[in-house]
């Protein structure tokens, strides 16, 4: 039997497209469109509200990775149950809104947006979708176990970290003597980042979106600036520190990450400071 997967039905998957759509007009600098999807995604996916209930049981499965079999299996286990026990009826009425705003007041284009982690999330549909026999449940289980486990004895720090506040406080402590003394951008990045666990993240790519954005306005602006006007090699560096803010579009916001924008935060400024 082959499970025909309507994405349009898919919590995960219309969070994760607006996610994507949001930085693409972020990127075009379309700031009234920005306004418009962030607007949705507060509305719809903040905490609290049916579909970021769901959509965090979704991110439990596919955003876990590195952990042992039993520890995967038992979250399995959890998510399925706090799953069927949700308002259904009551979901697929807020997707049936959702679905509705993004036709008429963002862009159908929305629901062919690229997903990266479509496969899983669809797997995972399918393993909550009654219409599917128990046979292909439990293979299609053991698919998101296998992900779940993958390279699990290689454990990277920054997934072994739990989000407390006594970690939060720890992680703040680390940067502050990396960078020393913050500024106002670069502390506001920080502070999205070790709470970003609170929303499952929201704030923070939206804030990113937006940071980002502003990052690659002021660097496009340098290039009147006469310190980099007159110095090609400055310039092929502006340029290279443009390409890099393209590729973080789209990506997991690690560690790794945060670092680099920091850095360009701090360039930005100092670029502006010399103009």
């Amino acid at each position: 039997m082959k499970f025909k997967h309507n994405k349009r039905r898919n919590t995960a998957f219309l969070y994760e497209a607006l996610i994507k759509e949001l930085t693409k007009v972020s990127i075009r600098e379309n700031a009234e469109k920005q306004k418009q999807i962030v607007g949705v995604l507060k509305e719809f996916f903040y905490k609290g509200t049916i579909l970021a209930q769901e959509l965090e049981l979704y991110k439990s499965l596919y955003d876990t990775t590195n952990i042992k079999e039993k520890q995967a299996e038992k979250i399995l286990s959890e998510v399925k149950k706090v799953f069927f026990a949700l308002n259904h009826s009551e979901i697929y009425k807020q997707q049936s809104r959702l679905i509705s705003r993004i036709n008429k007041g963002i862009s159908p284009r929305v629901f062919n947006n690229y997903v990266p982690n479509y496969k899983s999330i669809a797997t995972i549909a399918q393993i909550f979708s009654k219409e599917v026999p128990i046979k292909n449940k439990v293979l299609l289980e053991g698919q998101i176990i296998n992900k779940m486990t993958f390279n699990a004895h290689a454990l990277k720090e920054s997934n072994d970290i739990k989000l407390n506040n006594a970690a939060i406080r720890l992680f703040s402590k680390k940067f502050n003597s990396v960078y020393g003394d913050l500024f106002k951008e670069q502390k506001d990045l920080l502070s999205k980042f070790v709470s970003s666990f609170k929303d499952n993240g929201l704030e923070l790519k939206i804030f990113l979106n937006e940071e980002i954005g502003r990052l690659k306005k002021e660097l496009n602006n340098s290039f009147g600036a006469p310190s980099i006007k007159e110095d090609t090699e400055l310039q092929k560096k502006t340029e290279k520190v443009l390409k890099l803010l393209d590729d973080f579009s789209g990506q997991y916001i690690n560690e790794s990450m945060l670092k680099k924008i920091l850095n360009v935060q701090k360039l930005v400024r100092e670029i502006n400071t010399d103009g």
